[in-house]
């Protein structure tokens, strides 16, 4: 089997969550971060023959690049990449996995499009004015997001309204916790800790936790 660029680029971004993974019979994809914060999600047009587990899906995809569209061999303890490479499959135990069942994921009292510059624009707002935090606020009828340093009052903030709203909230997110593929989302945020960003043009979802700093008051 080979795959194909987008799935290639799916698997760095899911690298950048957990270095390792747990491939399954089928076509869906799905990493959880070693904190158990962050739950990924995607479906692909490669269907994999079989289960096997990689401790290090960084140096994988480093063995691939050494080809150009590399075959891939799935075998019961190796995979050949190539024609050349026999790359060792980890011990599922080594593995930190998602649940086996899908996430329950409660009725959201906050929803919005989060565009692709937008995203961008905030994340390197971010970056530049070495701010931690992203929020989504809902404050004075306006919903905005914001580039913060929640545990500093008097720290730099870059905003950007999103639309408009009744509720007053605050869901705070950590930077790191924030490695979206590249695209636009429909997010949708619960007062229960947990969020969901489903990209609008290719079958991905993330589930992210909210910090506990989070406060909504409806």
């Amino acid at each position: 089997m080979k795959l194909s660029e987008q799935t290639v680029a799916l698997l760095k971004n899911f690298s950048g969550i957990n270095q390792n993974i747990q491939f399954k019979v089928g076509n869906k994809i799905q990493t959880i971060s070693a904190q158990k914060n962050i739950l990924v999600s995607a479906e692909i047009p490669e269907s994999f023959p079989s289960d096997f587990a990689i401790y290090d899906l960084n140096k994988l995809l480093g063995v691939m690049s050494l080809f150009q569209d590399p075959d891939l061999e799935i075998g019961a303890k190796t995979m050949k990449i190539g024609g050349k490479v026999d790359y060792m499959f980890a011990d599922p135990a080594m593995i930190v996995s998602p649940p086996d069942k899908d996430l329950i994921f409660p009725d959201p009292e906050v929803s919005f499009t989060l565009s692709r510059g937008d995203f961008s624009q905030v994340i390197k707002a971010a970056a530049v004015l070495g701010l931690p935090h992203i929020c989504v606020e809902g404050k004075g009828g306006k919903m905005n997001i914001v580039a913060t340093d929640i545990n500093n009052s008097s720290s730099d903030e870059f905003t950007t309204e999103l639309g408009e709203t009744s509720l007053n909230f605050n869901m705070v997110f950590k930077i790191e916790n924030l490695k979206l593929f590249s695209g636009d989302y429909n997010v949708e945020i619960t007062s229960k800790g947990i969020s969901k960003f489903t990209h609008t043009s290719t079958p991905l979802q993330y589930f992210i936790a909210t910090e506990s700093d989070s406060t909504f008051g409806g």
